[in-house]
This record gives C-alpha cells, sequence and structure tokens, in this order.
C-alpha cells in the first residue's frame, strides 16, 4: 500500500458557536460576499461537524476531491438557531494520490 500523508484542518473554537461547515473550493472566489451562499453555494463541498474543531484528511472527509490542486478552504460557525457566520479562508495545496512506482529496477552484482 502505497503512503500517502495526511492533512489537518483545525480552528479555533467559537464560544456561541454550536457546530461548525467546512467547505471546499477551487475557486478562491467562490467566498467574496455577493458570490458565497453557504450549503447553497454551487460546486462547493461542504462537510457539517459538530464537537470538535479539526478535520484529518482524508479519513474523516472521504468525500475530499482526491486530485491535486489548490484548494480554498472556509471554516463557517453556526449556532443554535441556525445563524451561520461569514467563513474564514484559507487555502493549501492538497494531493491524496501518490505518484507511480518506477516501471524498471534491478539487482546487479558488482
Amino acid at each position: 500500500m502505497a503512503l500517502v500523508r495526511k492533512r489537518k484542518i483545525w480552528w479555533e473554537p467559537v464560544p456561541e458557536a454550536a457546530s461548525y461547515v467546512v467547505y471546499v473550493s477551487t475557486n478562491g472566489e467562490t467566498f467574496d460576499p455577493g458570490r458565497f451562499a453557504w450549503e447553497a453555494t454551487p460546486g462547493v463541498l461542504f462537510k457539517p461537524v459538530a464537537g470538535r474543531t479539526e478535520l484529518t484528511l482524508p479519513d474523516d472527509w472521504p468525500e475530499f476531491p482526491a486530485g491535486p490542486g489548490t484548494y480554498y478552504i472556509g471554516i463557517t460557525s453556526k449556532d443554535e438557531m441556525e445563524n451561520q457566520s461569514d467563513p474564514f479562508v484559507s487555502s493549501a495545496q492538497f494531493k491524496f494520490r501518490p505518484p507511480s512506482p518506477p516501471l524498471k529496477a534491478g539487482i546487479e552484482s558488482l
């Protein structure tokens, strides 16, 4: 089995938050005011998170994109009335597929 390095998304807890929602997009403009529509934003995957302030990828979010690239992560706080904050946005390079093994190799006596 190939070794694929995991990534952790974390955030500081918000005292008045009952839960959080983590969003992922390949387009940073998705999170611009006027475009971002929380769970209704086209082309954005999201994951509700309750009781913790981190996700380990890909373990905690198998649907997270596996392809290589820069992904924009938005994290919102949600209160008990379902009010949701603006997102805190960051970005990073992600890649959850290892390279191919060498096509040919050998061992020789010298």
